[in-house]
């Protein structure tokens, strides 16, 4: 098989952005006059986009939202993270090298992430990441998230590439079975959050290969 397409992941994947979910996550519901969380118990919230991490915090603390007011509750924290900003959110070492060396080998490349369009798009650009990536398929876009293959299909389709010809990298579960089911070739790397269970761990116990230790090693084969 020859790789014409590299699917990313975003957070935990390109970049470790727990800090920045973490202060935003607890800007809003200091607003709500309830507890903070720490970042390990936000780590074990993210990965299925920003409605059920509102889910998940909300049960820990207590809040009762439904239909639209919890549709608000959900504008009301993205705009919380838009207003937090990119500034606590690192760019793992070697990712802008290696997106880099991708597309000047002519190798297409994709986000594919649970994250809404603008904190997405608010990450790339203060990043600098925006420029390299060909396609932005995002949480919010109207396609069934991750772990299902749609977002993924999205992307190969745009791109104009088969799911044969396309690799997934990603942190977690999410994006393993979500590349599964797509019938796409699958990279883990373990420097992400998994919704808090080691991947390493999680792998041998679904049939996934090990996972690399970096993205820039996970991409380095491409190369």
């Amino acid at each position: 098989m020859q790789t014409k397409a590299v699917l990313f992941d975003l957070d935990g994947t390109l970049v470790d952005s727990l800090p920045t979910l973490t202060c935003s996550l607890n800007a809003y519901l200091a607003a709500l006059g309830k507890a903070p969380f720490t970042e390990k118990e936000v780590s074990d919230m993210v990965g299925k986009g920003v409605r059920v991490l509102l889910q998940k915090a909300f049960a820990c603390r207590q809040v009762r939202l439904a239909g639209a007011s919890f549709d608000a509750a959900v504008k009301d924290y993205i705009a919380q993270c838009l207003k937090t900003g990119n500034g606590k959110t690192r760019v793992f070492p070697g990712v802008a090298e290696a997106l880099g060396a991708l597309r000047s080998k002519g190798i297409k490349t994709a986000l594919v992430t649970n994250k809404s369009r603008a904190m997405t798009l608010s990450l790339l650009a203060d990043k600098g990441l925006a420029p390299l990536f060909d396609v932005v398929v995002a949480g919010d876009d109207g396609h069934t998230p991750k772990p299902a293959p749609d977002m993924l299909l999205a992307a190969a389709a745009a791109l104009g590439a088969s799911a044969a010809d396309c690799v997934m990298v990603g942190d977690s579960r999410n994006d393993a079975l979500a590349a599964r089911s797509a019938k796409m070739t699958v990279r883990l790397v373990a420097c992400g959050y998994n919704e808090g269970e080691p991947i390493g761990q999680w792998v041998q116990a679904n049939g996934f290969d090990a996972p690399f230790p970096a993205t820039a090693q996970a991409v380095a084969g491409f190369c």
